[in-house]
C-alpha cells in the first residue's frame, strides 16, 4: 500500500514537472532557454546588456565613494601642481562614473519590455533600437570602470 502511494505521488510529480517544462515553450519574455525567433534573440540581447550594466552598478558606487574620499583627503594637503592634477583626475573619474550610472538609470526608466507586443515588425525595430542603446550604456559603464580601475588599483 505504501509503495503504491509513493509510486503514485512520484508519477504525479514527474508528470506535473514535464507539463510545466512544455507550458512556457512559446514565451517571448526573454526567459526562454533558447531563442526561437528574432524577437526572442533581440529581447535576450537587451536583457543581457541590462544584466551586465546592473552587475557593475555596485562597483561604480564603490569607486564614486573612493573618489569622493580621495577628494576629501586632498583638501588637507597644501596647494601644489600635483594636488591640482590629482584633484582633476578624481573629478574626471567621478564625472565618468556618474554619467555611466545616469545612463543606466535613464535607459531602464525608459525601456518598455512590453512595447509593440501585437506588432512583431514594430517590436523587432524597437528591440533593435533598445539593444543599440543598452550596448552604449554598457560600454560607458565598462569604460568608466576601466579608467577607475587604472586609478584605484595602483
Amino acid at each position: 500500500m505504501t509503495k503504491t502511494f509513493v509510486l503514485a505521488i512520484t508519477l504525479t510529480a514527474l508528470m506535473a514537472c514535464n507539463n510545466a517544462a512544455h507550458e512556457h515553450e512559446d514565451r517571448k519574455d526573454g526567459f526562454s532557454e533558447t531563442a526561437k525567433t528574432p524577437e526572442d534573440s533581440l529581447f535576450q540581447a537587451v536583457l543581457d546588456g541590462h544584466d551586465v550594466g546592473m552587475a557593475k552598478l555596485g562597483k561604480i558606487r564603490a569607486y564614486l565613494d573612493l573618489s569622493r574620499k580621495g577628494l576629501d583627503s586632498l583638501m588637507k594637503v597644501k596647494a601644489s601642481p600635483e594636488k591640482e592634477i590629482l584633484q582633476q583626475v578624481y573629478m574626471d573619474i567621478q564625472e565618468d562614473l556618474h554619467y555611466a550610472e545616469y545612463g543606466m538609470n535613464t535607459w531602464m526608466e525608459a525601456f518598455n519590455p512590453d512595447s509593440a507586443k501585437e506588432n512583431i515588425e514594430a517590436r523587432i525595430k524597437y528591440l533593435a533600437s533598445e539593444k543599440d542603446k543598452v550596448d552604449k550604456v554598457k560600454e560607458s559603464i565598462l569604460s568608466s570602470l576601466q579608467r577607475a580601475d587604472s586609478l584605484f588599483k595602483k
